[in-house]
C-alpha cells in the first residue's frame, strides 16, 4: 500500500477546550498589575494549589504539579496570566480542565508533532501514485521546500551538527584525510525547532484547521515572546531550523535535549534531559552557534527559548515520561490489531488512549 510522503500527525489530535463558559471570554487579554498585586496573586495561587485535593478512591491527580511546572518555566508575562487563570477558575473541575487544555494544546501537540517532516528528496514532476494531482503537487512542493531549507541550514551551520559538532558525512568525505584531524562524521537532518507539523497542511479539513488554530492561539498566549516571529506559514524557514545529527534530532524532537539562550548572542546552555548515551557523550554544557554563510539567517533564539521551556515543563511535570510509557505500552496492542486491509484508524486509537492516560 502506498504511503504518503507526509502524514499530518496532528490530523486527529483531540484538544480539551479552554475552561470558559463563554467563548467571548476565551483568551481574554492580560490585565496589568503592580508588584504588590503580583505578590498577593502568587500567594493566592499557592494556597489554591496547596488546597487542591483528590476525592477518596480516585487516582492521584497531577493538576497542581502540572500547573506549578508551567508557572516555574513560563516568562513573567505568561506566568502572571496563568496565575490569574488559576485564581479565576478556582475549583476542582475547572482547574482540571485548564490542566488538560495546557497538556493537549501545548505539551502533547509538541510531542506528537516533533520530528515529523516530509522526506527530503529531489522532487519529481510526476503524479505520486495514490494521490490526486493536487495532493501530489502539494507533496512535491513540501519536499522541495524542505530540501532547500535543509541545504541552507547545512551551509549556514558549516555542515555540522550544532549540538555535537560532528560533520555531515558527504562534506567530511570531501575533506582531505590529512586535514580531518579529530573530526567525526555523521548523517545530518534538518530539525525544525517549532515542529513542521504545526503548518496548516490541509486547508480542506475544517477539523484540522481548527485544531491547528487552537494550538497556535495557546502558543501565542503562553509564549508571547514568539508573537510575530513564527506562525504556520513560517515553519519551514532557516530561522526555525538547525542542523542536527540524526540521533540528536530524535532526542531534540522528543524534548530530551534543549538549548537555553544565554545573554551572549548565539550562545546556549545545553540541557541533557535523559538522552541516549550515544548522543549524551558528545554534548557540551554550552555551545555557540556559528554563521558560516552570512546569507542564511541564524536560528531565532526565542524559538529555541520556547522549545527549552516546553522541554523543562515536560520534564518537571512528568508528562513526557507518561507519554513515552503510554506509547510503549500500547505499541504491541496496536501492532497486533492492525488490519491488513489498512482500515485500522490508528490516529483515533492513539488519540483516545493519550487523552485518557496522560
Amino acid at each position: 500500500m502506498f504511503s504518503r510522503e507526509f502524514e499530518d500527525p496532528l490530523a486527529k489530535h483531540i484538544l480539551t477546550p479552554y475552561p470558559s463558559s463563554s467563548s467571548s471570554n476565551q483568551f481574554s487579554p492580560i490585565s496589568s498589575i503592580n508588584s504588590a498585586q503580583w505578590s498577593a496573586l502568587q500567594s493566592d495561587v499557592d494556597e489554591i494549589l496547596n488546597d487542591y485535593s483528590n476525592p477518596p478512591g480516585q487516582n492521584q491527580d497531577d493538576t497542581p504539579k502540572l500547573l506549578r511546572s508551567f508557572l516555574k518555566y513560563l516568562c513573567e508575562e505568561a506566568k502572571t496570566l496563568l496565575m490569574q487563570e488559576i485564581k479565576q477558575f478556582n475549583g476542582r473541575t475547572a482547574l482540571r480542565q485548564l490542566r488538560n487544555f495546557l497538556v493537549d494544546s501545548i505539551l502533547k501537540s509538541m510531542l506528537i508533532a516533533g520530528g515529523k517532516q516530509p522526506k527530503s528528496l529531489t522532487p519529481s514532476p510526476i503524479v505520486i501514485p495514490g494521490l490526486t494531482a493536487e495532493e501530489s503537487q502539494n507533496q512535491l512542493e513540501l519536499r522541495s521546500d524542505h530540501t532547500a531549507v535543509k541545504q541552507a541550514c547545512l551551509t549556514r551551520d558549516g555542515h555540522r551538527c550544532v549540538l555535537t559538532g560532528m560533520v555531515e558525512r558527504a562534506h567530511f568525505m570531501s575533506i582531505p584525510p590529512q586535514n580531518r584531524g579529530d573530526l567525526r562524521s555523521c548523517i545530518t537532518e534538518c530539525a525544525h525547532i517549532i515542529p513542521f507539523a504545526l503548518s496548516k497542511l490541509n486547508p480542506n479539513s475544517t477539523q484540522e484547521a481548527e485544531t491547528k488554530t487552537q494550538i497556535w492561539r495557546a502558543i501565542y498566549r503562553y509564549f508571547p515572546f514568539v508573537v510575530g516571529k513564527i506562525g504556520p506559514e513560517d515553519i519551514n524557514a532557516p530561522e526555525n531550523a538547525i542542523t542536527l545529527r540524526s540521533e540528536a534530532h530524535m532526542e531534540f524532537a522528543a524534548h530530551r535535549i534543549a538549548a537555553e539562550p544565554t545573554n551572549t548572542e548565539h550562545k546556549y546552555h545545553v540541557h541533557d534531559l535523559g538522552t541516549v548515551y550515544s548522543v549524551a557523550r558528545d554534548l557540551s554544557n554550552t555551545i555557540t552557534m556559528k554563521q558560516s554563510d552570512p546569507a542564511v539567517a541564524m536560528p531565532n533564539p526565542d524559538l529555541l527559548r520556547l522549545h527549552y521551556q516546553v522541554s523543562m515543563i515536560l520534564q518537571e511535570s512528568g508528562i513526557r515520561e507518561r507519554y513515552e510509557r503510554t506509547m510503549w505500552e500500547n505499541e504491541d496492542n496496536l501492532i497486533q490489531n492492525i488490519q491488513p486491509d489498512g482500515s485500522t484508524d490508528l490516529g483515533n486509537i492513539l488519540s483516545s488512549k493519550m487523552f485518557t492516560d496522560i
